[in-house]
C-alpha cells in the first residue's frame, strides 16, 4: 500500500546529501566514536551498514548503531529498528524493531511514529490494528511527517480502518503538498481527475505539472492524457502545450511524444505535421539510447506514414529517418516495416521494389516473420524480382511457422489453389484454422 514508504527516504538523506566519506573522515569518526561521541558512533554504523568508505560489515554496523542508540541518538534507533524490521544483515526481529521505534517516538520523532503506524497497518510482527495505525499516523502527521500525511490521505480515501472522508483525504494531501511532498502533489492530480471530485482537469493538470517539476517523472504522462481527452479549455491547453514543449526541448522523451500528438491534433498549438514528426523522432532516439524494450514513437511514425494526411515531403522525412535508424541499430522490426512501406507504395518504381526486397531480406536474415512474409509476397507477385511462386511459398511458410497470422492464411490459400506447392486441401484447412486461432497482431 502507499503508506509503506518506510525509513528509506529518511536514510537516503544521510548519503544523498553528501559525498561518500573519505578515508580521513572515517578515521576521524573512529577517533571521536572511541571517545564517546554519539554522532560519530552513528556515522560509523551507517558507514558499515552501507559499505561507504569501509567494507560493508553488518556486525560492526549493529555494534556502533546500538552504542549510539543507547546514548539517545534517534537516527541510530531508527536505522537499527529498520534493520531488525527488514532483517537487513541481522536476524529479523519485529519486537526489537518496534521497541526501538517506540523509544524514538517517546523523544518526539515523527519518523518513528510513522513507522509504528506502518507496523500496525501491515501487521508486521503484531496483530494488525488499524485504529492504532491511524493514531500513530495522525501523531506523525501532526509532527510534520509528510509520509504520514500521505498515509492518512490514503486511508481516508479508501475508508480503510477509518470512515471514508474525501475532504479529509484532500486536506492531508494538501498539507503534504504544501510542505513540498511530490507524492502528495501527484496524488492530488489523481484526486482532482477522479469522478468523485467532478473531473476538475484544471486543478489536476496544475498538480501533475507541479509534481513533475519537483522530480516525479511519472506525473507527465497524465498531463498529456488529460489534454488528449479534450476536457480542457483552449487557454488551459495553450498553457500546458507551452510547458510540455519546454520539457520536450530539454530532452524529456514523454514530453516529446505528447508534443507530437499536440502538433498532429492541434492541441494548444497550430497543427504542424513536420513538427510532430520531429518530436516523434526525438522521442524515438531517446528510447533507443535507453535501450527501451518498446518504442511507441517508432510505431507512431509508421502509423503516421501510412494513415495521416501528411505531405509527400513529410513522408520522405519519415522514410529517411527510418532508414538511417535501421542501418544504425540493425532493428529488424524497422527493417521489416520499411520493406512493407516500399512494397505497398502508391505507383511504386523498380527502385522502390529493390528497396522493399533489401529491407525485407535484412529483416528475414534476423529471423523476423514479417520480413519472411514480405520476401514471400515479393517473389509470389514478381515485384522487383522474377516471379517465382515456389520461392514465394517457401518464404511464406517460414513466416507462418514463426506465427505470422497473414502468412498462415496465405499458406492455406496456396495449398488450396496449388500456388507454388501441390494442392492439398487438408493442409489448406489446417493452416486456415491456425490463422483463425491466431490473435490479430
Amino acid at each position: 500500500m502507499k503508506y509503506i514508504i518506510g525509513l528509506s527516504l529518511l536514510f537516503c538523506n544521510f548519503f544523498c546529501s553528501a559525498q561518500e566519506p573519505s578515508a580521513e573522515q572515517v578515521a576521524h569518526d573512529k577517533t571521536l566514536a572511541a571517545k564517546g561521541d554519539t554522532a560519530a558512533m552513528y556515522h560509523l554504523g551507517m558507514y558499515y551498514c552501507y559499505g561507504a568508505g569501509v567494507p560493508q560489515d553488518f556486525v560492526k554496523a549493529k555494534e556502533w548503531l546500538q552504542k549510539a542508540a543507547d546514548k539517545g541518538e534517534i537516527t541510530a534507533m531508527l536505522q537499527l529498528g529498520s534493520m531488525y524490521e527488514d532483517g537487513k544483515g541481522i536476524q529479523k526481529d519485529p519486537a526489537k524493531a518496534l521497541a526501538l521505534f517506540r523509544k524514538a517516538m517517546q523523544k518526539g520523532d515523527a519518523g518513528a511514529m510513522n513507522e509504528i503506524g506502518i507496523i500496525y497497518a501491515e501487521g508486521i510482527g503484531v496483530k494488525k490494528d488499524m485504529a492504532v495505525a491511524v493514531k500513530n499516523f495522525k501523531m506523525a502527521a501532526d509532527h510534520g511527517s509528510t509520509e504520514a500525511m500521505n498515509s492518512l490521505a490514503l486511508l481516508y480515501a479508501k475508508g480503510d480502518g477509518i470512515k471514508k472522508d474525501i475532504p479529509a483525504a484532500l486536506k492531508w494531501l494538501q498539507k503534504a503538498a504544501d510542505k513540498g511532498d511530490v507524492y502528495a502533489m501527484a496524488d492530488l492530480g489523481v484526486f482532482y481527475r477522479s469522478p468523485e471530485l467532478g473531473n476538475d482537469c484544471v486543478k489536476a493538470l496544475d498538480w501533475y505539472m507541479k509534481a513533475h517539476d519537483m522530480g516525479d517523472s511519472m506525473a507527465l504522462p497524465p498531463v498529456g492524457e488529460i489534454c488528449l481527452e479534450g476536457k480542457c479549455d483552449h487557454a488551459d491547453l495553450k498553457k500546458v502545450a507551452g510547458w510540455m514543449k519546454q520539457h520536450a526541448n530539454e530532452g524529456d522523451g514523454d514530453a516529446c511524444f505528447f508534443m507530437a500528438a499536440f502538433y498532429a491534433e492541434q492541441i494548444g498549438v497550430e497543427r504542424d505535421y513536420g513538427k510532430s514528426i520531429d518530436m516523434l523522432t526525438k522521442d524515438a532516439d531517446i528510447q533507443i539510447r535507453k535501450n527501451a524494450p518498446e518504442n511507441e514513437a517508432i510505431e507512431q511514425l509508421f502509423s503516421m506514414y501510412d494513415a495521416a494526411p501528411i505531405s509527400d515531403t513529410n513522408r520522405e522525412t519519415i522514410l529517411k529517418w527510418l532508414e538511417v535508424t535501421a542501418d544504425k541499430t540493425n532493428d529488424d522490426g524497422i527493417m521489416a516495416g520499411l520493406g512493407y512501406i516500399y512494397t505497398n507504395k502508391q505507383n511504386p518504381t523498380s527502385d522502390d521494389y529493390a528497396r522493399a526486397m533489401k529491407w525485407s531480406m535484412r529483416a528475414a536474415d534476423s529471423g523476423n516473420p514479417t520480413g519472411y512474409y514480405n520476401v514471400g509476397y515479393l517473389y509470389a507477385n514478381g515485384m522487383g524480382v522474377k516471379k517465382d511462386e515456389t520461392k514465394g511459398f517457401e518464404w511464406m511458410m517460414k513466416a507462418a511457422e514463426k506465427g505470422d497470422k497473414m502468412a498462415m492464411q496465405a499458406v492455406g490459400d496456396d495449398y488450396e489453389k496449388g500456388t507454388g506447392v501441390a494442392v492439398d486441401h487438408d493442409k489448406a484447412d489446417e493452416w486456415h484454422e491456425k490463422a483463425k486461432a491466431t490473435p490479430n497482431p
